[in-house]
């Protein structure tokens, strides 16, 4: 899976299907309005266009970022921990 592929799948997990499916997601502790404007903001960056090593299979390219400075950085580590996947 790329970044960017990680940052599309915690989008998706944000959103739930339905309100049951909601009380089993983290959307619930949230307003839906935090919930789709964080939503939005990872689509954001995993469809940054200036960003192409979001795209390549494999990047490392932010895996090193301090999350505090680079913006990319910090929204895969968002996205990992929804995922499930964090470090």
């Amino acid at each position: 899976m790329t970044p960017a592929d990680e940052l599309r799948t915690a989008a998706a997990k944000l959103g739930p299907s339905s309100p049951a499916v909601a009380a089993h997601t983290v959307a619930v502790r949230l307003h839906p309005d935090v919930v789709n404007a964080l939503a939005d903001l990872l689509l954001a960056v995993a469809n940054d266009p200036d960003d192409e090593s979001l795209n390549e299979p494999g990047s490392a390219r932010h895996g090193g970022c301090d999350r505090t400075t680079c913006p990319a950085a910090a929204a895969l580590a968002v996205a990992r921990a929804i995922n499930g996947s964090a470090p």
